[in-house]
């Protein structure tokens, strides 16, 4: 009889029993997911990565060990250990890794064959047909997907689910009673189990199945916030759904349009959502492999010593130190940009200070120490603001590449943005071009370095302060890298931070040809020597900082020591940043 596709994931976690152990001299390591009906267990790999190869290690994967029988949520190879997530009634079972070897489909060349389908075969989740075969092209039917998810959540079969178009000789009889049973499948005269499923009804399935599992969250957003042409056709009750899973995989087309990129000028492709149309074959594959790969956070050894498996500090600061952020997250977890506590962003200088004043976050990243206005808030909240050295970074100037000036004075400085002295460089040894001197948002820690190193107590001039603000850290290069093609033309000089600048500059031949070059201050051109010997004049610290009242034992204690560590110097330099001298 022909198999249809079939889907076999027997889901992930949960629970609070405590798994037979692989190793005495190793236990391992478990997380309960979502409400607890299922556990994610951590399973050593005995084979060594790099002997692999990554063909092979790509293809590692887990199994029970009596059964022989492979857990579909199972990770790829990481730092040692795959991860499998099985239902809490199989969580004493004994896991083993083993090597999976790829399937050769009869319908479809190697070089042709979707991203994840060997992966999701290995791991017991696709089968194709009795002939071997994907069909690719084929849409998918309400047997086929409600299979999916039964297999998906690990359902038992029920009672008779009394539809008459359902018997029991028909293959997806056991799924559709687990279905009707579970409350999945409606309650109907008919299941019609031959009709086709669309995207947006199988996009749903699959949010709502990794939902019940725990991994994925709500989204809260309105189709505009999707980035898909036609976001606006999809239907009510999928909009939940696709807003949470557009990062990982969600079933869409790209098209190319007329509109070229300047850059490449190559066609700009639209990407479609077609939310009515059948969902294929291929395209389940490729949803299931995004959801599969994005979803699941798996913790770091590091993480677990920590104890950040169990509670991350809500970190937040300036914008200018997010780099940090993402390094942290990047070392402790896989995956870590579904981490329900990873910040998508900093709330900026003096909103993270307050929030954490407050007790909204727990630690944050700084360039600068608080402003006497916010220590006056914190004295006011009763709180003392621990400052803890964790990096060298500096405050930079930096002009158009074309201009002959190298370098100013901290003087010519603050009679730049403080008394607007100049408008000309000829005033300051260059050349007859006009200056345009741009500034920061006073919010910004770009600005907090501003005031503590250059306006000494002064402020910046109306002129500047109200015209030419840069809001944010890309602008601050952009907008003086344009000043080569305003009437009339001139030189622009503007600030950042030492190691955003790096970083930035780089990348900034994407959105202008002209370029940039770094002032230097008082004779002495930043660099990173120059400014961990802090010879540079506008060295600084960039800080973590702490309610001084946190227990040793609390997750922000924890992360402020780890970052004056070996390995959270590591993760300093890994952010773009300038570890602190030994």
């Amino acid at each position: 009889m022909k198999k249809f596709f079939a889907l076999l994931l027997s889901v992930l976690l949960l629970s609070t029993l405590t798994p037979a152990a692989l190793a005495e001299e190793e236990p391992l390591w478990t997380r309960a997911e979502g409400d607890g009906a299922y556990v994610t267990i951590r399973v050593p790999d005995p084979a060594d990565a790099n002997d692999l190869g990554w063909a092979k290690a790509r293809y590692r994967a887990v199994r029970y060990a009596d059964t022989k029988e492979p857990v579909a949520l199972s990770s790829d190879h990481w730092q040692g250990y795959l991860f499998a997530t099985v239902p809490a009634a199989d969580a004493a079972r004994p896991l083993e890794v083993f090597q999976g070897e790829r399937f050769d489909w009869t319908d479809i060349q190697y070089q042709n064959e979707p991203m994840g389908a060997n992966l999701l075969y290995i791991r017991g989740v696709l089968q194709g047909d009795s002939q071997g075969r994907l069909n690719l092209d084929q849409t998918l039917t309400r047997a086929e997907a409600f299979t999916l998810l039964v297999r998906l959540l690990g359902l038992e079969p029920g009672e008779d689910p009394g539809y008459a178009d359902v018997k029991p000789s028909d293959w997806f009889y056991d799924a559709v009673s687990a279905a009707r049973a579970a409350g999945l499948a409606a309650e109907d005269e008919t299941f019609r189990p031959n009709d086709e499923v669309s995207r947006a009804e199988f996009t749903t399935m699959v949010y709502r199945a990794f939902r019940a599992i725990g991994w994925a969250r709500t989204v809260e957003g309105t189709a505009a916030d999707l980035d898909l042409t036609d976001g606006g056709s999809i239907p009510d009750w999928a909009l939940e759904a696709y807003l949470a899973l557009e990062r990982c995989g969600l079933i869409s087309t790209d098209r190319e349009t007329q509109e070229v990129d300047p850059t490449d000028g190559v066609p700009i492709p639209e990407y479609l959502a077609e939310p009515q149309k059948g969902a294929t074959r291929e395209e389940v594959i490729k949803l299931l492999e995004g959801a599969l790969r994005y979803l699941p956070v798996y913790p770091s050894q590091e993480a677990i010593e920590l104890g950040f498996d169990q509670a991350m500090p809500v970190i937040d600061g300036s914008t200018s130190t997010y780099p940090y952020t993402t390094a942290l997250y990047g070392r402790f977890f896989q995956n870590y940009s579904a981490h329900p506590d990873y910040p998508e962003k900093h709330s900026k200088s003096h909103a993270s200070y307050e929030r954490l004043i407050d007790g909204e976050a727990d630690v944050l990243f700084a360039a600068t120490k608080a402003s006497s206005e916010l220590e006056e808030q914190a004295k006011a909240a009763g709180v003392e603001l621990e400052y803890i050295p964790i990096a060298y970074d500096a405050m930079v100037f930096f002009t158009n590449e074309e201009n002959p000036v190298k370098g100013l004075t901290v003087a010519q400085l603050q009679d730049i943005y403080v008394r607007n002295a100049y408008d000309n460089w000829s005033q300051v040894g260059g050349p007859d071009a006009k200056l345009t001197p741009y500034c920061r948002n006073t919010d910004s820690g770009s600005h907090a370095l501003m005031e503590a190193m250059i306006l000494d107590g002064g402020t910046l001039s109306d002129g500047i302060a109200q015209g030419n603000v840069s809001t944010a850290m890309s602008t601050a290069l952009t907008d003086v890298a344009a000043a080569l093609e305003r009437d009339p033309a001139g030189y622009a000089i503007g600030y950042s931070v030492y190691y955003y600048y790096l970083t930035a500059e780089f990348m900034m031949g994407d959105v202008t040809e002209n370029r940039l070059h770094l002032l230097a201050v008082d004779g002495v051109t930043p660099s990173n020597e120059t400014i961990a010997d802090g010879s540079y004049p506008l060295s600084s610290y960039n800080y973590i900082v702490l309610r001084a009242g946190e227990p040793e034992d609390s997750p922000a204690r924890r992360l402020a020591d780890f970052m004056v560590s070996e390995a959270g110097q590591e993760v300093v330099v890994n952010a773009g940043f300038g570890a602190l001298a030994k």
